[in-house]
């Protein structure tokens, strides 16, 4: 089946939205300023509103037909949660909710915002609604003990960009998935990742039997990102299991 996404981890991408705010070490060499920018527009003064809703249908009516499930990067281009966008997301749940052959991947760099921006059925959780914050330095580890305290079907951590040595052993309880991978930027720009990082996060979660998914490194800060997922031989691409709609 067709996937209009790059990324190793999903099928495809939709933004509802696009245009964000930094708000963590993470955001200091974000992807969408380039992307933004090629198309003019500025990439840091908020959301704006997209004009491709339709496609989740298109992707729903694909996987009813084939029988399987699709995943779905919500608003990689953007924040979900960002209060920028307020006047649309009851309207993008709503999507989100009808499209139910779809996993839905929503990672936010702003947990203390979800719950007020729940859905009012949201009770446990959407089960086809993945929720997931970024924390690939110490300072953002924060945001792993509110998304601990939010009722969802799968929580994950993305420790990417994973700028330093992380210790996520005590959160790994309360959480179904693991990303890591390094910091795509310019070279000269970006901060390199040491495989010595995931290693240790690997051990972590293959003692807490939690999946992880290891997506990206640069060898030798040249050329593209190696993609092969091999942490010492082993490929380390696993997703968390869905039992939903199959």
């Amino acid at each position: 089946m067709a996937q209009n996404s790059k990324i190793g981890w999903t099928d495809h991408t939709h933004n509802f939205w696009w245009g964000c705010h930094k708000v963590s070490e993470e955001c200091r060499f974000c992807y969408i300023d380039g992307i933004m920018r090629r198309g003019g527009y500025e990439p840091f003064k908020g959301p704006m509103r997209t004009k491709n809703w339709d496609n989740p249908s298109r992707w729903q009516r694909q996987a009813e037909r084939s029988g399987m499930r699709l995943r779905v990067f919500t608003c990689s281009m953007s924040d979900f949660f960002h209060p920028g966008a307020d006047n649309w997301r009851d309207e993008a749940w709503r999507v989100i909710r009808d499209c139910d052959r779809l996993d839905w991947l929503i990672l936010t760099k702003r947990p203390e915002l979800i719950e007020d921006r729940l859905p009012q059925d949201w009770y446990d959780g959407y089960p086809n609604v993945w929720l997931g914050v970024t924390a690939g330095c110490r300072d953002s580890l924060g945001r792993i003990d509110i998304l601990g305290d939010i009722p969802a079907a799968i929580r994950f951590i993305s420790a990417e960009p994973l700028l330093e040595q992380l210790d996520l052993s005590s959160y790994l309880a309360d959480i179904d998935w693991v990303i890591t991978g390094c910091e795509r930027a310019k070279k000269g720009k970006r901060r390199l990742m040491e495989l010595d990082w995931v290693r240790d996060i690997d051990e972590q979660c293959l003692t807490a039997g939690v999946p992880h998914f290891f997506k990206q490194y640069y060898e030798n800060d040249s050329g593209v990102p190696n993609e092969d997922g091999l942490v010492d031989g082993v490929r380390r691409q696993e997703w968390p299991q869905v039992t939903i709609g199959v």
